[in-house]
């Protein structure tokens, strides 16, 4: 059996740092935006700005990563999230951020999809899912080091200023993240592949099928994700800081687990697993808004932490199971651009239920898709082991 190659470990440090803003993003953007006067649908369509750059560039980057090869794509993802963190720094109305969005995302589009196929082009696929469970692990990793960074700041700052010292921060790293890639990183081609591949995968009903949980799971995550902290901010009446201590557990789930969860589906199989934790932050997501203490609510998260961690390793093993040689790069952009699809129109519905309906909805919707693609990873992929 093919084991890990060390030469995957050239893409991990460049990861761990243009990482690093991911959290303090999540958290401090829509805090930032609303005490700009930004509305929810307004701070949707930044989440949407985001998404939508990934469905158009991921494709693309997936035909480019097969014709010419990966590192100029993985090298080049840390300029564009250098000149997004910059822009960010600097954002004070809508305008400004849909524009560092834009740059983040075609910087997130290059990074993902490059690495992903370098993973798949490194590993067998008897541990291809641990591989992937690295990926993740680091880049959680480098996001919890930039979010203590970050919240550092605001604990001696006011928001306007530490949002300017972190961004440049993040700015600084992404570029050093470049440097470290540019030096160390080494090229992987793929085998070439008949022309007419291609066009008989696409149409691969396996693979068709996995395209659509792929949708179903990010358009409902991201339906809750600019909502969800608007959402507990107003209820509980807490600060940033405080919000974020109480999803830290959570981020020490996804700094740990999908390492050891990646190693399980190459033991167990991938829809198993996905299955297993698709169900978890799916009953969690439905039981979230209900909750009417802060502990509670910090401990649901790790559930659904766990969940997620269980689940992504899984489908992106997956992914690259099915991908014929010499179209890996291609399929991965597919992929990439189903979610983003689902990422895209996410945000915009979860900030018009915000605005004009329940958050209680959104948090249910979500629920209940998660279930749906947990029964469909079960049903069409429990018998996927690698081999």
């Amino acid at each position: 059996m093919q084991k890990p190659s060390p030469e995957a470990a050239n893409y991990l440090p460049p990861v761990f740092l243009g990482s690093m803003a991911f959290v303090f993003i999540n958290f401090g953007l829509p805090i930032r935006a609303d005490e700009l006067g930004i509305g929810a649908f307004g701070i949707g369509g930044m989440y949407a700005m985001f998404t939508g750059t990934l469905l158009l560039v991921r494709p693309l980057i997936g035909y480019g990563l097969d014709r010419f090869g990966r590192r100029g794509f993985f090298v080049s993802a840390f300029l564009f999230y250098g000149c997004a963190m910059g822009f960010m720094a600097i954002s004070v109305d809508v305008v400004d951020f849909y524009l560092a969005r834009f740059l983040q995302g075609i910087g997130a589009g290059l990074m993902w999809v490059s690495v992903r196929t370098l993973i798949a082009d490194l590993n067998g696929p008897a541990h291809r899912g641990e591989a992937m469970g690295r990926l993740t692990v680091t880049s959680v990793r480098g996001s919890m080091f930039g979010a203590m960074y970050g919240f550092t700041l605001l604990g001696f700052l006011p928001l306007p200023l530490a949002w300017v010292w972190a961004f440049g921060g993040y700015a600084l790293m992404a570029l050093m993240g470049a440097a470290w890639a540019w030096a160390t990183v080494v090229e992987s081609r793929p085998k070439r592949a008949p022309e007419s591949t291609l066009g008989s995968v696409s149409w691969n009903g396996r693979l068709v099928r996995l395209l659509v949980m792929v949708f179903l799971s990010a358009f409902a995550s991201a339906l809750i994700e600019p909502i969800y902290l608007l959402f507990l901010k107003h209820k509980f009446e807490l600060p940033l800081y405080a919000l974020a201590l109480a999803f830290l557990p959570a981020g020490l789930v996804m700094a740990v687990v999908p390492r050891y969860a990646g190693e399980w589906s190459d033991q167990f199989g991938r829809g198993r697993l996905i299955a297993l934790g698709v169900t978890c932050a799916g009953f969690v997501s439905i039981a979230l808004p209900h909750w009417s203490n802060m502990l509670f609510v910090g401990l649901s998260y790790m559930l659904f932490a766990f969940g997620w961690a269980v689940a992504s390793p899984a489908q992106e093993a997956l992914v690259a199971d099915l991908a014929p040689a010499g179209t890996v790069g291609r399929i991965m952009g597919v992929k990439e651009a189903a979610a983003g699809i689902g990422a895209a129109l996410g945000p915009l519905v979860g900030g018009l239920i915000y605005d004009y309906w329940t958050p209680d909805a959104a948090f249910a919707i979500n629920g209940v898709l998660l279930l749906l693609t947990a029964v469909g990873a079960w049903v069409w992929f429990a018998r996927d082991v690698s081999r």
